[in-house]
């Protein structure tokens, strides 16, 4: 009779490695969630400005970094680098604007959702152009994606729309 693994080998593999990390990823997902409903709730019931909400986030975190990275310490950015990195500063701002109106304006649901719009493409080109292994997973996976766009189109992002109201 063989006697079951020791514990080190279980240990050493690799799916008892990566557990802490999915751990913290469900985590992280579910702390951003919240966040978007708060902020949501927040922007809703104050009626305060997104630029300002945003504005108010953001300089607290920048200065965190800012001490804790020191840019200041290192070598500074050459002139071809501080052009494109201005520019990317305002593309991102620009993108927090327009993501913060669109949460208000549609609701915290369909703009978690449209975030993850680019993954349905992507799946989409996984599934046409591949490796053909796990295909049933990719087009599951996709099926859903486009289903649950289709439900939030009907209105089934909002409570009295949804078909499982009666169940509240």
């Amino acid at each position: 009779m063989m006697s079951p693994r020791p514990i080190s080998e279980v240990r050493g593999s690799p799916h008892f490695r990566q557990t802490p990390l999915q751990i913290i990823h469900i985590l992280g997902n579910l702390l951003r969630i919240w966040s978007v409903y708060s902020m949501y709730r927040y922007l809703t019931q104050t009626g305060a400005s997104v630029i300002l909400f945003i504005f108010c986030c953001l300089v607290p975190s920048s200065i965190l970094f800012l001490l804790l990275q020191k840019p200041w310490k290192g070598r500074s950015l050459s002139n071809t680098q501080v052009v494109p990195s201005v520019i990317n500063g305002a593309i991102t701002a620009l993108y927090f604007i327009l993501w913060g109106k669109g949460l208000k304006s549609c609701g915290p649901l369909r703009a978690i959702l449209a975030e993850y719009s680019g993954a349905v493409l992507g799946v989409l080109s996984a599934v046409l152009y591949g490796r053909k292994g796990h295909l049933w997973k990719k087009v599951g996976g996709l099926i859903a994606m486009l289903a649950s766009f289709y439900f939030l189109s009907q209105g089934w992002a909002v409570a009295t729309l949804s078909p499982f109201y009666i169940l509240l």
